[in-house]
């Protein structure tokens, strides 16, 4: 079983590499898996392989925008800065501490370089928010970030 799965995730870099030569040129992330494995069960060694593979995925799906922002907020304006190479629409989404409930939601049209943004807060009690950034293609960013105004 381990020389089926060796061989298959073989297959699948060789195969992937040769359809990407035919693809039109652009920017991709690559991300390089190295498993290095004992002898163990068939079980254990899928369930190593599916993690590896998911944390490869989470690796390529992150959004390449340089955010610069505070921690905590001490006022009723939390101000951030977008760094990108290129122009683009993002989600900007705030949510609750558990991340279900949106406490702000706006679409940011970023342009090439460093844009500055400001988020008015005020409405918002003091806590702990997850601050999220997705493109269209569904890459994302996420930050935590703290409204403390007792400061």
């Amino acid at each position: 079983m381990m020389k089926f799965l060796m061989s298959l995730m073989a297959f699948v870099v060789l195969s992937q590499a040769s359809f990407a030569m035919d693809a039109p040129m652009h920017e991709d992330k690559m991300v390089a898996v190295i498993l290095l494995l004992d002898e163990g069960d068939d079980q254990q060694v899928v369930a190593t392989i599916y993690t590896t593979l998911m944390a490869a995925e989470k690796v390529a799906k992150l959004l390449d925008v340089e955010l610069v922002a505070e921690d905590e907020v001490n006022d009723d304006v939390f101000v951030f800065s977008l760094k990108s190479e290129k122009q683009k629409n993002l989600t900007m989404k705030l949510f609750d501490e558990e991340g279900y409930e949106t406490a702000a939601h706006r679409v940011l049209r970023v342009e090439d370089g460093n844009n500055y943004n400001a988020l008015n807060v005020k409405s918002l009690e003091d806590g702990t928010y997850k601050f999220q950034l997705t493109d269209d293609k569904g890459a994302q960013k996420t930050t935590t970030v703290t409204i403390n105004r007792s400061k």
